[in-house]
């Protein structure tokens, strides 16, 4: 009997370690690391498994990203997040599928996709080094805005100026066309690209994509020309009343400038994440 009921205890005993070590917490390191032309590159770390990835402003799937962070940080038992970076389709996902076992599986969410992390995690830890690790390199050295972020020109017109929308625009509705014209083009000019050593238009089309794609050296022997074209400011402008001049001039403010349409990370911040990672 004795030795049935020890042969028992070790059995339980067994099963504990296993159960413990399927359950062993892993932990997660995040760091975002470069922005360059619209991504934003990242890598996430698990034990010995790795996922590099990136963001891309195309497709900006930083709102989403911080919503899925913020159901982590309610407690909801499963959420997950999709982005496009430009490729295959990624896929975070976080589960509570027991009272103490956490998982963040990464993935291409495929029949065949790669998975390139799963393992458990601690539900606070995931968001704060998710969190922290944007924000903490939105405020760094190596976050460059004008790479990622959309910026439009009544912003870079208030910076230069040192003055608000609303006096802006009174100052601007005192420029006639040919003034208005050219300080706009001042600011923020307007060019026609063509190449002299082209064909025809579809090469020329060819080219400016080469160039946009590879960088302008990568068509140098083609001849690129920039001839300025000036803003399209309707001929009959001076004589519009100043409600209409009003509507154009915040229309043209209203312009992105830099070819880049991510969310300002600014944005990012959550309130209910701050909450959960310091007031617990």
């Amino acid at each position: 009997m004795w030795l049935e009921n020890c042969s028992g205890y070790q059995k339980n005993r067994h099963n504990c370690q296993m159960i413990n070590k399927a359950n062993k917490t892993e932990t997660i390191l995040v760091d975002f690391y470069k922005v360059d032309g619209g991504w934003i590159y990242f890598k996430v770390k698990v034990g010995e498994q790795l996922f590099d990835g990136r963001f891309s402003e195309v497709y900006d799937p930083i709102m989403d990203f911080k919503k899925w962070l913020e159901a982590i940080a309610i407690g909801v038992q499963q959420t997950s997040f999709e982005f496009d970076p430009e490729g295959n389709d990624i896929k975070f996902d976080y589960e509570r599928v027991c009272w103490n076992r956490e998982v963040l599986t990464i993935y291409e969410p495929t029949e065949d996709g790669e998975v390139f992390i799963k393992a458990n995690v601690n539900r606070k830890q995931v968001v704060k080094e998710f969190y922290l690790g944007l924000v903490n390199f939105s405020k760094s050295d190596k976050y460059k805005p004008a790479e990622w972020e959309v910026e439009y020109f009544k912003e870079r017109l208030c910076e230069i100026m040192k003055i608000n929308e609303d006096e802006l625009i009174r100052q601007m509705l005192e420029l006639d066309r040919k003034e208005l014209n050219n300080f706009l083009f001042n600011v923020n000019p307007i060019n026609k690209i063509s190449f002299s050593e082209a064909k025809d238009k579809h090469e020329e089309f060819k080219l400016f994509a080469k160039s946009v794609i590879e960088g302008e050296k990568s068509v140098d022997e083609f001849g690129k020309v920039e001839t300025p074209m000036g803003w399209n400011i309707p001929k009959d402008y001076d004589y519009w009343t100043s409600e209409k001049k009003k509507e154009f001039i915040i229309e043209c403010l209203n312009e992105e400038t830099n070819g880049y349409s991510g969310v300002k990370l600014a944005d990012f911040h959550s309130n209910l994440i701050g909450r959960y990672l310091y007031e617990e």
